[in-house]
């Protein structure tokens, strides 16, 4: 019996308090917003990358059609719709950028 009421005891006073629960609230609390941060983060990091992506597939675009208009001595239509490509993508940057600040 003596353990028992030194376990009731210890409890009561742990648990009566409400200290512990107030710390496992406020831990739990802290843990939960850290996750929503997070997550926005990592939105943010996955719509950078795919911009990222998109650039560079477009360079290399670019790359295969300046090589091939150095390969025939000849500039065709693909020039130019690489240039509006381009142009869409970097307005697009723009307009983005300018809408989140």
């Amino acid at each position: 019996m003596d353990e028992l009421t030194l376990l009731a005891t210890i409890s009561v006073c742990l648990f009566g308090s409400g200290g512990i629960v107030l710390w496992l609230l406020n831990r739990m609390a802290k843990r939960s917003d850290d996750r929503l941060g997070y997550a926005k983060d990592l939105r943010e990091i996955k719509t950078t990358i795919t911009r990222i992506q998109m650039g560079l597939v477009m360079a290399l675009e670019n790359d295969k059609v300046i090589f091939k208009s150095l390969r025939t001595h000849e500039i065709n239509g693909e020039s130019e719709e690489q240039e509006k490509k381009m142009d869409d993508y970097f307005l697009s940057l723009l307009g983005t950028k300018g809408g989140e600040r």
